[in-house]
This record gives structure tokens, C-alpha cells and sequence, in this order.
């Protein structure tokens, strides 16, 4: 699962969040508890625009931890997203590319696609919420689904409060229900600044400590 799956540009709008103007980099990492396990995690998302609608998306993920077969996994995307609708209150962009697991299952192989649609709506106030629904295919089959929703809250210009769900169903693997609370503080070149507490809502013992940094590199 990739912390940083969906991303804002420090605006508390769903356009914003989904199809920022200026691009958006976060860098975050995670330490927490799976049974008795440490486990760190590590994840990186950037997303450079193309043009105003469309954007380059590069999206590592890694995680380490001795209960894993070699002790480390990864995950990679790279792809282009395309803001499809968007007013000033809803966007809609689908997004599609080349999907990478270091550990595939049975005699699929590494390489793969991914595909995801992401609709977000702003309320006013601060508020807005978003979903993104996806589906990764490797070679020889190997199928699998992710869905991700995320609520958030904009009290002051350099607040912004998040509450997200993370959903995965692999298809060698047991599926996962995740819940995150996290805060990022923004400066004033709207950098900013994530601390988040992540935990497994359908058992499992898993509760992870995040930290991330946000920019605007090409804004």
C-alpha cells in the first residue's frame, strides 16, 4: 500500500488535490508493527505536468521487514493522469501505467499495468473528499484491486487535517482494510509537513507511526 497514494498541492480543494496545477512531490516513511514485526516502509509519489490537463506520475513503494520471504518488497507505477472534468467544486481524471512487484505471485511475472479513476468534490469551508479506485494486472494474469477515500479539513491556510480509508485486495494475498489520521503544516512556499498515525481496522495488529514531506516542485 502507498502511503502517498493521493496527494494535495497545499490547497483544501478537490481539484487541488487530484489535478494540481503545479505538480506535487511527497516523500514519506513509515515505522510500526505487524504482530510482533517492526516494519518500515518508505514511499515516494511525484507527479510533473504535461500540460494543463495531464500530468507524468512516478509512484515507488518499499517495505522491510523480517517475517517477508527476502526481508524487503517493492512496488513501482509509472504513468500519466488526465483531469478528464473539473469546475470549481468537482474534478474527475483517469490515470494509466506500467506497473512493477518485485515479488509476484505463482508464474506471473514482475512487469504489469495499472489503471485508475479519481473523483474528488470540494464543500466549502475547507472541506473536501476524494476516492480513487484501481485495478493492476501482471503478466500472466495476476489481478488485483485497490480503493483509497479521503476526507479532509482546512481549518487555517497552513492546517490541513486528513482522514483516509485504504482498501486492497490482492489476488494471492488476504485483503486489507487500513485507516490513517494525519496532519500536514504548510510554510509559506507551501511546503509541508505530515504526521500521521496508520492502523489495520480488520485485525492483524498492524499500527504504523508516518511521517511525510510535501512540495510544489514545478509550481
Amino acid at each position: 500500500m502507498a502511503l502517498a497514494a493521493a496527494s494535495a498541492a497545499g490547497r483544501a480543494n478537490a481539484s487541488a488535490w487530484i489535478a494540481p496545477e503545479g505538480g506535487q512531490e511527497i516523500l514519506t516513511g513509515a515505522a510500526g508493527m505487524r504482530a510482533d514485526v517492526m516494519v518500515f516502509e518508505s514511499s515516494a509519489y511525484l507527479e510533473a505536468p504535461l500540460d494543463e490537463r495531464s500530468s507524468l506520475i512516478f509512484a515507488p513503494w518499499s517495505e522491510t521487514a523480517s517475517d517477508l520471504q527476502s526481508g524487503w518488497r517493492g512496488e513501482a507505477v509509472v504513468g500519466v493522469k488526465r483531469a478528464v472534468f473539473r469546475d470549481d467544486a468537482s474534478v474527475m481524471a483517469v490515470q494509466g501505467g506500467l506497473y512493477w512487484r518485485s515479488d509476484p505471485p505463482g508464474d506471473c511475472g514482475e512487469g504489469g499495468i495499472e489503471a485508475r479513476w479519481l473523483g474528488g468534490r470540494s464543500f466549502g469551508g475547507g472541506r473536501f473528499v476524494n476516492l480513487e479506485l484501481g485495478a493492476r494486472a501482471l503478466d500472466e494474469g495476476c489481478l488485483g484491486g485497490r480503493a483509497e477515500l479521503t476526507a479532509g479539513f482546512r481549518p487555517r491556510e497552513n492546517w490541513l487535517a486528513m482522514g483516509q480509508i485504504f482498501y486492497d485486495a490482492p489476488q494471492d494475498g488476504e485483503k486489507s482494510l487500513h485507516f490513517q489520521l494525519s496532519l500536514v503544516r504548510f510554510d509559506d512556499n507551501d511546503r509541508g509537513i505530515q504526521l500521521g498515525l496508520r492502523t489495520r481496522l480488520d485485525g492483524g495488529g498492524e499500527t504504523a507511526l508516518v511521517l511525510g514531506m510535501w512540495r510544489r516542485p514545478f509550481g
